[in-house]
């Protein structure tokens, strides 16, 4: 009896510990299988966007300027109208997210914006040009923002900044295949100038995939048709403290929340800043490059090692941001530093050293792996669905603008070396800096504040907004055991 009653009182204390080491284990099973289906296809998608977006910077320097008859600051408009589109979209398409499934909402948009780049062929003068520009920016809105909330649904919060720097990597991956991928379509001998086949050539690839997108990309955990039931059930249940769950209506309290909070209008002028780089750089960067003394073909090598240096900044980004506490903020300020170095090596080198201004160009490419730090301070410190994505609307928003203004600071009648626009974009990156340092000290005076009323020791764990009651959808604001993520 007493030898059975001792088995007995073994069982019952081993059996939860089992449990819980196969809860474990499914766990990791679920996380891997979502990996392998959800960050390949946003890596790709990611890709995609950022070849079809750059696809009028390399046809700067391919005839379309020429072609289309361009003059004075008709190329810069040319490139800004992009951003009018997806400014005129983002708000709607945030609206659209939350109605619509959202898998299938991306990939008809994928497919739609396919068809709009190729439209570019086309083209034979600025209006003509300005139309396709501004139609491609509203088929493109929807991508970013989407795939962030689709992050904010599948993984934990410290899941995340890994993931959202991952899908990112497809800027730098675009970088490396782009440029070679363009290298060979500008020796195709063909009836029609050399730029229009790298419109229809990318349009038709991204349009099939738009199609594959439509059948792969799930919804969201519940509705994901490659998990058993078991880990649908998992994958929802892991994700419940992020703070809030989708809804199907917009929660309009949660609206004024979002446009009343500091950190996200910190977040919004950081954004801007970062964005009028952005859009200058990416408009002119090929031009700049040429302009330091490089051929047609060697410009368009040499975005292999550009893009290869912008992964790297992509990827300390994602380490910094999921590996070591609260340094998500500290990170960004560390990539404008470096970016302000890169462009001053680009104004300041004599121009007889054109690989020293080459490389300043590798370096100034940091700035580029701000967006998802910025993107996944949203997704982490923002707590409930429509506040979230209010405030991914409004950064989006701050993403157009800044994109809008960049290319406007580059003056026709400075080219190829554009002074006014790199001392732009060295005030710009200070800024950002200076931005996000006062983010951090804001969020930490509100946790500590927030420390103080639950009587909290100091040192309190970031964690602790796991006990609160997301069911409700509360936002983080109206949770007060939350604690926001430096």
């Amino acid at each position: 009896m007493t030898s059975s009653s001792k088995e007995d009182e073994v069982s019952t204390v081993e059996v939860p510990n089992s449990v819980d080491v196969d809860h474990d284990q499914i766990e990791r099973r679920v996380l891997r299988k979502i990996d392998l289906r959800l960050v390949p296809l946003l890596i790709i998608c990611y890709f995609l966007q950022y070849l079809d977006k750059a696809t009028l910077g390399f046809a700067s320097i391919m005839g379309i300027i020429e072609d289309n008859n361009l003059q004075g600051q008709e190329y810069s408009w040319a490139n800004s109208i992009f951003f009018f589109g997806y400014l005129a979209f983002t708000f709607p398409t945030s609206v659209l997210i939350v109605k619509f499934p959202i898998g299938k909402y991306v990939s008809i948009t994928v497919m739609v914006w396919a068809i709009i780049l190729m439209l570019h062929a086309a083209t034979h003068n600025f209006s003509g040009l300005m139309a396709v520009r501004f139609f491609l920016g509203v088929g493109e809105a929807t991508v970013v923002p989407a795939f962030a909330l689709l992050i904010g649904t599948f993984y934990k919060r410290e899941e995340q900044p890994f993931r959202q720097c991952a899908f990112f990597l497809g800027d730098g991956i675009a970088g490396i295949l782009g440029g070679l991928i363009v290298w060979g379509i500008a020796h195709i001998q063909g009836k029609l100038q050399t730029w229009k086949y790298l419109f229809l050539i990318y349009g038709a690839i991204t349009a099939f995939f738009g199609a594959i997108l439509f059948f792969t990309l799930p919804d969201g955990p519940s509705k994901s048709k490659f998990l058993t039931e078991e880990e649908r059930a998992i994958a929802v249940d892991r994700v419940q403290m992020n703070g809030g769950k989708k809804v199907v209506s917009y929660q309009r309290y949660q609206v004024i929340e979002a446009l009343s909070d500091p950190q996200a209008w910190l977040l919004v002028l950081n954004t801007f800043c970062v964005n009028v780089a952005t859009g200058g750089l990416s408009s002119f960067g090929y031009i700049l490059i040429q302009g330091f003394g490089f051929s047609l073909f060697s410009t368009l090598l040499l975005q292999m090692p550009a893009g290869a240096a912008q992964i790297i900044f992509v990827c300390i980004g994602a380490y910094f941001g999921t590996y070591v506490k609260n340094a998500r903020l500290l990170t960004m300020v560390f990539f404008m530093l470096v970016s302000i170095t890169g462009t001053a090596m680009m104004f300041a080198i004599p121009a007889q050293h054109r690989v020293a201004r080459f490389a300043g160009s590798c370096l100034a490419s940091a700035f580029s792996a701000n967006l998802p730090m910025a993107t996944s301070m949203v997704t982490s410190n923002i707590a409930g669905f429509t506040k979230k994505a209010t405030v991914m609307a409004m950064i989006f928003v701050a993403y157009c603008v800044g994109r809008i203004a960049g290319p406007q600071f580059f003056l026709q009648s400075e080219y190829p070396k554009y002074p006014t626009g790199l001392k732009a974009i060295l005030a710009v990156f200070s800024c950002a800096a200076v931005i996000a340092l006062i983010l951090r000290a804001y969020l930490m005076w509100e946790n500590a504040k927030r420390d103080k009323e639950a009587g909290a020791t100091l040192g309190a764990s970031n964690e602790s907004s796991e006990l609160s009651e997301i069911d409700e959808n509360f936002t983080d604001r109206e949770n007060r055991n939350f604690r926001y993520l430096l």
